[in-house]
């Protein structure tokens, strides 16, 4: 009896909470939450109330949420009677760092109205609400200035027309019109309903196959990003509309990808853009559907409570139309619904167009894609689907194992590729996209803009921009020809134009290159650059240097817009996520862990090659007296945690750095993921190194966003970072190691790094807590036996090398270049010979121009350049290079040729794109004493 009184006791205490806690006034329930826990919180408290006008014009509301605590992911909601209405942009999910700030924007939804209701900021941390309403404003007071203007502009007129009456006896004809430029300069990136690509035959046939075809019918408009698939849509359904047969609906499952069921967010599309939502049979048939799904997601949106579905449930049972199985009962309540949707209206076909679908997860899609085959093949339902295929594929891949796509083969019944601009369409848009003034870089664009609508919109706004900012600099000499070509090259080949940066004398030794080149030569440059300024060699300037400047500030297009078609990457996907949050799971960060350790050993491997054939290295770490060969685990355990490699160009620091992340992963143990990276995938203008780390990981080894930032942000990683000394400002090397190893500190992980030998002063990685490693080669005598044996197996004489120095045997790259590029092997004379005289000499010998004293005589000039300045590395784009080859009499054009074929002979190595080194120091020192 005491047990059963004080569970009645404690059931009566929780009632009383719950009532407490649903009655009790917002600001109430959240000052509870603030008292117990620092949550996050809007930054003002305040009801917001927008005037719906502001609403109906694309307006955009700017709130702030205020993070007092520890770092923490959120999410903003509306709710209420404004819920489609306004909308959140970009999801609401926002990551709140501890003690700071993060600004969501609210933007109209796709049914502006007059309402009541609140935005709701969920976290971990608690729950709070601001008020929001949108108000209707009186008509007096809404166009209380637009009356005044007129009143003012009447008794203007009239006076005017007082005034000049005895002074004129004759009517003077009307002024011109000023000349003066639209304040609208730009042109907007929604989708057009009006035809401007010549497509509107294309758009007439499908309307037509939608309107007349048998059903069911699903047709697909396929094409990729940018190519105007939702404009045709839009056009395909301005032609529908004109039937009194078919009624027509809207849907973007983009918008409705958080809902449980995609069947029930397209039912509630449909009976609410044909404007049935009130209509009591069409809500009972919408409650049963709802039941029948086992949510009750829509029961909400049409503001029915749970005793509601549960009455409207027991009715339909007892009315007895109960059916063998759930899925027969749902598929007779869909078919009954579309049929009083039809007979409500007096249609009799249903033409719904879906836009977005390629936008959503892949879950998303294939329910879907699903929903579609199974409860809406009807003979009154047609589908327009508005799709790039690529993402549509890589979900049915992902979920049902389909390579080679015939599961959508089945689903769309009739696919319509979207077609390509012709040339003349392709000159007709930019010619109406683009002012007069700016139509002189038609040139520039037509080589070098992909013919892509949506691109091609974007990039004439930017240079629009950039114009008329270099009109208003008053920038002299100026030509919008060449502006478009460097905004073109910014755009399309990142990699040359932060050579151009570097040297913006680029593009006038590229036209020369073109000029001089022969009949079948091809200047050995990018394809981009290359292209854009053969098509406006005449306009090129000595040094674009201006142009760059005036557009580092200008906004740049996402990557591929221009030159590449736009693929959905791993980086759109978004991962398996916590409920309510955008933060991966702990199943899916492991899949994620997974797919990155992959590309990090398959990297490694294409680096460092097979383990077993490779040598020890010969180290010493800086406590050490003397250099001796080590193992791989040893070098880890005494590095543990900072690990700093140097040593001359050609010692195998690369190579060290792959064999040890390929070590860390096959180890028994394995903790943190090592990832390979240079320095310069993370070198940028990222404000934060997180920020830097997540993208290079998104870039280099194509994992999802949410999964990088998440590894990031835990310090699940080892970096090994290669190339520390191809950075080009030594303060800007300092900067970014002190910023990784900030980053190191806070969340625990690992580093290694590599960089050439330094003195101490000029880079203390000891004063930032790394051990310091000395790489000094290869054991000599281990590097001696391979040659050896190299020889023999070639039928030659091992003596031969016996004038190779041990400081030559002990070099890996030298010991790389004569074990792969095996050709000296077989030009060998039958005498004794001085091994590395004989070498270069007969590297140079393999050159491809004529005059081979010419190479030997620039090469020459090239290594005392390095002797002098200190360096190690030269680029055939390094304006004193190219001047030593044209003063040995190579043209530039032979220039990449020439240095391609001593890579080749194995005098030289490419280091980088267009960036060579000697393949050692002594044959440097050698070749610089010609």
């Amino acid at each position: 009896m005491a047990g059963g009184r004080f569970a009645r006791w404690c059931s009566r205490v929780a009632t009383v909470v719950l009532i407490a806690f649903v009655c009790l006034p917002a600001g109430t329930v959240a000052g509870t939450v603030a008292g117990t826990a620092a949550r996050p919180q809007f930054l003002e408290q305040d009801r917001l109330s927008i005037p719906l006008e502001r609403l109906r014009t694309g307006s955009r509301w700017q709130i702030t949420v205020a993070n007092p605590g520890a770092a923490v992911d959120a999410e903003v909601r509306l709710t209420g009677g404004i819920a489609d209405a306004l909308a959140i942009e970009g999801g609401g999910r926002v990551r709140l760092g501890p003690g700071g700030a993060a600004t969501v924007v609210m933007v109209p939804g796709k049914r502006p109205r007059a309402g009541n209701g609140q935005l709701v900021l969920i976290s971990a941390a608690g729950i709070d609400r601001r008020q929001v309403s949108v108000t209707v404003t009186p008509f007096l007071e809404r166009y209380r200035l637009a009356l005044i203007a007129a009143a003012l502009l009447v008794v203007a007129v009239a006076v005017l027309l007082w005034w000049r009456r005895p002074a004129h006896g004759k009517e003077e004809p009307p002024s011109a019109r000023p000349t003066g430029e639209s304040p609208g300069y730009t042109h907007s990136d929604e989708p057009a309903a009006t035809d401007r690509l010549n497509r509107k035959v294309y758009a007439e046939y499908l309307a037509e196959l939608a309107r007349t075809e048998t059903p069911p019918l699903v047709i697909g408009i396929l094409g990729e990003w940018g190519t105007g698939k939702t404009s045709m849509l839009m056009q395909v359904r301005d032609i529908v509309a004109t039937d009194p047969q078919c009624a027509q609906v809207w849907f973007d499952p983009w918008r409705h990808q958080y809902d449980d069921n995609p069947v029930l967010s397209l039912l509630h599309t449909i009976v609410t853009e044909l404007g049935l939502e009130k209509r009591q049979h069409v809500r009972r048939t919408l409650r049963t559907i709802s039941e029948v799904l086992g949510s009750l997601v829509l029961s909400a949106s049409i503001k029915l409570n749970v005793a509601d579905v549960r009455r409207s449930f027991v009715e339909y049972d007892a009315e007895n139309f109960r059916i063998r199985s759930e899925r027969t009962r749902l598929d007779e309540h869909l078919g009954r619904l579309i049929r009083l949707a039809l007979a409500t209206l007096n249609k009799s076909r249903l033409v719904v167009f879906v836009d977005d679908l390629d936008r959503c997860h892949a879950d998303q899609i294939t329910a879907l894609l699903d929903a579609l085959k199974l409860h809406f093949n009807r003979a009154d339902c047609v589908f327009v689907l508005a799709v790039d295929k690529e993402p549509l594929l890589a979900a049915v891949r992902e979920k049902y194992q389909d390579p080679r796509g015939d599961y959508l083969d089945k689903i769309v019944q009739l696919p319509f590729d979207m077609p390509r601009l012709s040339d003349e369409d392709f000159d007709q848009y930019l010619d109406d996209l683009l002012d007069d003034g700016l139509k002189d870089a038609i040139p520039s664009l037509r080589s070098g803009l992909r013919s892509n609508p949506r691109a091609i919109k974007r990039f004439v706004n930017v240079l629009t921009l950039q114009d008329r900012v270099a009109r208003a600099r008053g920038l002299d000499p100026y030509d919008v020809t060449v502006l478009a070509a460097v905004l073109l090259i910014r755009d399309g080949d990142s990699t040359f134009y932060a050579r151009l940066a570097e040297d913006p004398t680029l593009l006038k030794r590229i036209a020369e290159d073109i000029e001089t080149a022969g009949e079948d030569e091809l200047p050995a440059w990018s394809p981009l650059p290359l292209k854009i300024v053969e098509a406006i060699r005449e306009s090129v300037p000595e040094d674009v240097r201006p142009y760059i400047d005036l557009v580092k500030a200008s906004p740049v297009p996402t990557p591929g817009d221009l030159t590449l078609p736009l693929a959905e990457s791993a980086s759109a996907a978004v991962p398996d996520a916590a409920p309510g949050l955008g933060r991966p799971s702990r199943r899916a960060l492991g899949t994620a862990r997974d797919v990155l350790a992959e590309g990090v050993l398959a990297r490694a491997d294409r680096v460092s090659g097979d383990e077993g054939e490779l040598l020890p290295p010969v180290i010493r770490f800086a406590e050490d007296e003397v250099a001796r060969p080590a193992e791989l685990d040893e070098i880890l355990a005494r590095g543990a945690g900072r690990l700093m490699i140097i040593g001359p160009p050609g010692a195998g620091k690369t190579v060290l750095a792959a064999r040890l992340a390929r070590r860390m992963l096959t180890a028994p143990t394995r903790g943190q993921i090592p990832v390979l990276l240079s320095f310069r995938a993370i070198e940028g203008d990222f404000v934060t190194v997180e920020r830097s780390l997540t993208h290079a990981l998104v870039d280099e080894y194509q994992i999802s966003m949410p999964d990088a930032f998440a590894m990031v942000d835990r310090g699940l990683l080892t970096l090994v970072l290669d190339g520390l000394d191809e950075l080009d400002a030594a303060a800007g090397r300092t900067t970014l190691v002190q910023s990784v190893v900030r980053w190191a500190g806070t969340t625990g992980a690992g580093i290694i790094m590599t960089d050439r030998s330094r003195p101490a002063r000029e880079f203390p990685a000891a004063r930032l807590g790394f051990h310091l490693l000395e790489l000094l080669g290869v054991p000599e005598e281990d590097a001696r036996h391979r040659l050896e044996a190299l020889l023999i197996s070639r039928q030659a004489v091992p003596r031969r090398l016996l004038s190779l120095s041990p400081e030559l045997l002990g070099s890996p790259q030298m010991l790389s270049t004569l074990t792969t590029r095996t050709g000296w092997i077989d030009d060998l004379p039958e005498h004794p010979v001085e091994f590395l005289p004989w070498y270069a000499a007969r590297a140079v010998g393999r050159s491809t121009a004529e005059d081979t004293a010419a190479v030997a005589s620039a090469l020459g000039e090239v290594a005392r350049l390095l002797a002098a300045e200190s360096r190690d590395t030269f680029s055939s784009d390094d304006a004193k290079v190219r001047a030593m080859f044209r003063g040995s009499g190579i043209r530039g054009v032979q220039v990449p040729s020439v240095l391609h074929a001593m890579v080749d002979a194995g005098l030289l190595r490419e280091s980088a794109p267009e960036t060579y080194h000697f393949v050692h120091p002594l044959l440097r020192d050698l070749i610089a004493g010609w």
